[in-house]
Parts: structure tokens; C-alpha cells; sequence
């Protein structure tokens, strides 16, 4: 994957960059937004979370993708503008350990009804036997 950044603009107003690229990939799929927040990230030398991708659009038999990402300076100033979705879709970390909280927690209730069953299953057996 190859980031090109072809405008940059500052808007101070804002308080954030609002950035123009362009991402080659030859043999690979369309990127993510983690794979793209993640280069801009280290080609900016800018925090993770304060990155905001809006368009990703790449056109049909090319393998070139042309976006839009918006790096805030601060997150009083990305939690002011930005809408609450498109700050949830970029959350990446704490989705995933949402995800792992609520897989656990089924997991658990399910183990416990199993345990509940068992018991009562050999109850009636004890029972069925006297």
C-alpha cells in the first residue's frame, strides 16, 4: 500500500488538517480505515484517535483509492465537530474489547445454565432411584 498525500489544507478554525490522497494497491484489496489511520499515523507523526477518515472511493478495475481524512489537534476539538457515529466507527480498540466483554459474558451465562441442568438432571436421577 502506497499513501500519497495531494493536498493538505489547515483549518484553523476547525482546529484540525483536512487531507487529500490517494493509496495504490496493486495486488492487494481496497485498504481499511486502520490500515489507512495507521500510515497516515506514521507519516504525520499524528495520534491514532485523532484521525478521522471520511471517503475512501476507489473506481471500478483500478487499483487506486482516493480519500479524505481529517487529523484533529486535539479530542475536545474531534468530540465537538465530529458526529458520534463516525467517532464510533473509528474506535477501534474499544469495540473490540466490547466484543470480547459481551462474547464472556454469554460464554459464562451459558456455562452456568449448563451446570444448572446437570445438577437438576442428577437430582431427578437420585430421585428416580429412592
Amino acid at each position: 500500500m502506497e499513501l500519497e498525500i495531494t493536498e493538505n489544507n489547515s483549518n484553523p478554525l476547525l482546529h484540525r488538517q483536512e487531507l487529500q490522497m490517494v493509496i495504490k494497491h496493486d495486488t492487494k484489496a481496497t485498504p481499511r480505515r486502520k490500515e489507512v489511520i495507521k500510515n497516515l499515523s506514521e507519516t504525520l507523526k499524528a495520534k491514532k484517535n485523532l484521525i478521522i477518515i471520511d471517503k475512501l472511493n476507489n473506481k471500478y478495475g483500478k487499483s487506486e483509492t482516493h480519500g479524505y481524512a481529517k487529523i484533529y489537534s486535539s479530542s475536545e476539538a474531534l468530540n465537538k465537530i465530529e458526529t458520534k457515529p463516525s467517532i464510533a466507527r473509528h474506535n477501534f480498540k474499544e469495540e473490540k474489547t466490547q466484543k470480547i466483554k459481551e462474547v464472556k459474558e454469554k460464554t459464562e451465562e451459558k456455562s452456568k445454565s449448563v451446570k444448572e441442568e446437570a445438577k437438576t438432571t442428577e437430582d431427578n436421577k437420585k430421585d428416580e432411584k429412592n
